[in-house]
This record gives C-alpha cells, structure tokens and sequence, in this order.
C-alpha cells in the first residue's frame, strides 16, 4: 500500500519535455484544489493550470500560492456545472484560452472533483436532474465529451492524455436501468451509490473507445472540506469535528491524488483506484453487463443534450 512519503516521491521525480495544460473542474475548493495545489508543486510551475468553478476569489488565492516559473501560465474559468448549458460554455472558453497560450489546441490532464454532499431529497435543475447527480456524474462526462479533441490531440502527439475524475469506485452493486437518473424513487443514499455506479461504468465504455487515453475513477478517502457545510445543522458539528481528528487535509488528499495521475502504470486504459492509488479489486466492480451499460449511455446522451 503507497504512503504518504510514496505518493510525494513519486510526484517530486516528475519530468516532462514539454509544458503540460491541465484543468481542474471543482479546483477551487476540496480535493480539487489540493490536487491542482499538489500538480503546480509537481511541475514545479512549468504548466497551464486552469482552475474551474464558481469561485473567482477562491480560485485566484489558490492561484497565488502556485509556484512560479517562467513558462506559468495559471487561469480561472467559471462555470456552474449544475447545468449542461454551463459546461459547454465553459469548455469553449477553456478551448479559446489553451489556443491564445500558443500552439496545438492540447489538454493533456482534466481532473474532475465537483460535488455537494447533502440530505434533500430530488433536486432537480432547471434542465431536469438531480443537482447532485448533475455534479458528481453527468456534467462531469459532459466536460469530458466537449474536451476530448483536445486530449486525443495530445495523444496523437505523444503527450499525456488523461481524465481522472474523483469519486467512489466499486461501492456500488450491478447497475439499476430500471431509474436511470433516479426520477422515480429517489433518496440521498441511493443517489450516493448511484453517482459512482454510473462512473464505474463510463470509465469501462470510455477507456474501450479512446484507448490511447487514460481514465480514472479515484476515491479521495475521507477528506476534511468544506462539504460538511452543506448537511443539515444537527449533523455539521458531528461530522466536523470528526473529519478535523480523523480525516486527511486536502493538501495530504491533493498528493495522493497527483500521484495517480501522473503514474507510469496509468498511462492509458482505464483504472479505478482507492485512496492510496492503488487498485479497486476486480470483484467489487460491476462493469460487464454491455446491455446495461448501453442503457445508460443512452441514458446519459439525451440527458446532457443542449
């Protein structure tokens, strides 16, 4: 099992002939800015970082502790992922400022992190899905599809090509098509197993169509961030006060999660990873059922069509 000490060793020895672009979907908080923190620190400022959400101030902060290098280049995007429309918006801006850095359009890294923990039942959006459901899975696959051109540019050029996105891989059972999107029976903790089933999934059918292409699904372990805020009053001090004596900091979350994205052994395929970086058993996975998994494809397109 990797420690700490590993994951940091492992992002110290990173190297690379070329500048790396990369883009953090959530980076303004969370396991996203830690990881985002951790990659500056990797490339020692030698990369186009873009940091995407809905928090400018946030975002430039983070920014001004990177590392600085004299080809750094750092840039905020804004979005709400909540909503389909948002993310096509924002990956053309992400699209226009790679071009304006100069060269090949190329992304070579997209971390996705966006996500809210909380109790209320169906919240559906303005486009129809459940706003956590639109966080943790279909807005996240929705950047990947608008970017992909961008990451196989990339690969095509012998560069880094990877998606991770970071989640729960394998806590899920076999795929239920009988709720896609959970409209008719919806609760908290369904939607908790859900989020990760349908990404166990894409990881499978993404990885079997790009294969030149890394994608990952990780879980950040139990990490003390500022979603605690959002459960209900009654609940926030228990889980604070536990995540503030047991959980990891972001920044120790950010270095593991940077060491799997930048692994040697992650270089294309597709992965499903536990906290330390190392892999999900195959057995807790539930990724074969090609009927299934075509339902939910299906499922996915006409959902995040604008």
């Amino acid at each position: 099992m990797p420690s700490l000490s590993d994951a940091k060793a492992l992002n110290a020895s990173y190297t690379s002939t070329y500048r790396p672009t990369a883009l953090f979907v959530g980076g303004t908080s969370g396991c996203g800015q830690g990881t985002a923190e951790a990659f500056a620190r990797a490339t020692q400022g030698r990369a186009h970082i873009l940091i995407c959400g809905r928090n400018r101030e946030a975002a430039e902060n983070i920014i001004s502790g990177f590392p600085k290098h004299a080809e750094s280049k750092y840039e905020f995007v804004e979005c709400d992922a909540t909503l389909m429309e948002n993310v096509v918006k924002a990956a053309e801006e992400v699209k226009r400022k790679i071009s304006d850095a100069g060269g090949k359009t190329k992304l070579n890294y997209l971390v996705l992190s966006q996500g809210v923990i909380t109790m209320n039942g169906f919240d559906p959006t303005s486009e129809g899905i459940d706003t956590r459901l639109a966080l943790s899975f279909y807005s996240r696959w929705k950047f990947v599809d608008e970017l992909l051109p961008l990451l196989e540019s990339a690969s095509s050029d012998g560069e880094e090509a990877r998606v991770m996105t970071i989640l729960a891989p394998g806590i899920s059972g076999p795929l239920d098509t009988s709720d896609l999107g959970l409209k008719k029976n919806y609760s908290s903790g369904l939607a908790r197993k859900h989020g990760p089933a349908y990404t166990d999934n894409f990881i499978a059918e993404y990885s079997s169509r790009y294969p030149a292409i890394s994608f990952i699904h990780i879980f950040p372990g139990w990490v003390n961030t500022t979603l605690f805020n959002n459960l209900p009053w009654y609940l926030r001090p228990i889980f604070t006060s536990l995540a503030f004596v047991m959980a990891r900091s972001i920044q120790e979350c950010g270095e593991y999660m940077t060491s799997a994205l930048l692994n040697p052994e992650y270089k294309t395929g597709g992965f499903w990873l536990s906290s330390d970086g190392s892999p999900v058993p195959k057995e807790k996975l539930h990724v074969d059922d090609q009927d299934a998994r075509r339902q939910l494809v299906e499922h996915y397109t006409k959902e995040v069509a604008v």
